[in-house]
């Protein structure tokens, strides 16, 4: 297939392209500069250029507080998505955020979204799925040229840095790289692509602090990072099927 993949300029976007040369499907990368996704002539435009067979639709308003009070994170989260997806078979990235409750939450579950950017996660998601398309939950993610909590850690440490790092949250941390992999399978339907190895941020970051012997890291709860929107007190998803956090620790701090 030959697959358009806007919204290519974050972390996934980075580890897509180092992933595409081994995948069997042609992949064509759209960064923000090339393509507004929200915009209906950029998005026929691309549609007519690249004659895609399916849309691997990236793009996305990330930044959780920001998402409640950004005009426009509904259109790139929500109405963009669903449009790309009424043209050609989409293939959405979404979040483990559109789960409140507790988990492990399976890919049949239906969604309980607290807070803005999570009700914006699962509106995208219902407007693609009835359009004939796909849903790829991830969450946790880092990797090289990111700047995720995990993506940065080395760098911080290495500049000396306290590090405040999450103890009372559990997490699946995703290898960017090894997401990648799992997303250009293209499977259809609904699916979950997390690392198998439960964890905190506390926990990688000491593992990451072993590793670099620089700066410090600060153990903290939720409570206290003053975050305006909520998250997810248990947003774990099954199947879990990508490796363990810990047998990536190396690789990131190599490549970070």
């Amino acid at each position: 297939m030959r697959i358009l993949i806007p919204g290519a300029g974050g972390l996934v976007g980075s580890a897509l392209r180092a992933r595409a040369a081994s995948s069997i499907h042609e992949c064509v990368f759209l960064e923000r500069a090339e393509c507004d996704v929200t915009d209906a002539h950029h998005r026929v435009e691309a549609l007519r250029r690249y004659r895609p067979d399916a849309v691997l639709f990236c793009a996305a308003r990330t930044d959780v507080d920001a998402c409640a009070v950004d005009p426009t994170a509904e259109a790139v989260n929500v109405t963009a998505p669903a449009a790309w997806a009424r043209d050609v078979e989409t293939w959405l990235l979404s979040s483990n955020f559109v789960f409140a409750g507790e988990g492990p939450h399976l890919p049949g579950e239906a969604p309980g979204p607290v807070g803005a950017y999570a009700g914006q996660k699962a509106r995208a998601e219902a407007a693609v799925l009835a359009a004939g398309g796909h849903v790829a939950r991830v969450g946790w993610v880092y990797g090289p040229n990111g700047r995720t909590f995990a993506s940065t850690l080395a760098a911080r440490l290495r500049a000396g840095q306290a590090v405040r790092a999450l103890y009372d949250l559990r997490v699946q941390p995703t290898w960017s790289l090894d997401l990648a992999d799992a997303l250009l399978e293209m499977p259809r339907g609904v699916h979950h692509h997390v690392g198998r190895g439960e964890g905190s941020w506390y926990a990688v970051a000491l593992a990451v602090h072993a590793r670099v012997r620089r700066g410090e890291v600060v153990p903290v709860r939720l409570a206290e990072l003053g975050l305006t929107e909520p998250r997810p007190r248990d947003g774990r998803l099954a199947p879990a099927s990508l490796p363990p956090w810990w047998e990536r620790m190396d690789a990131l701090v190599a490549a970070t």
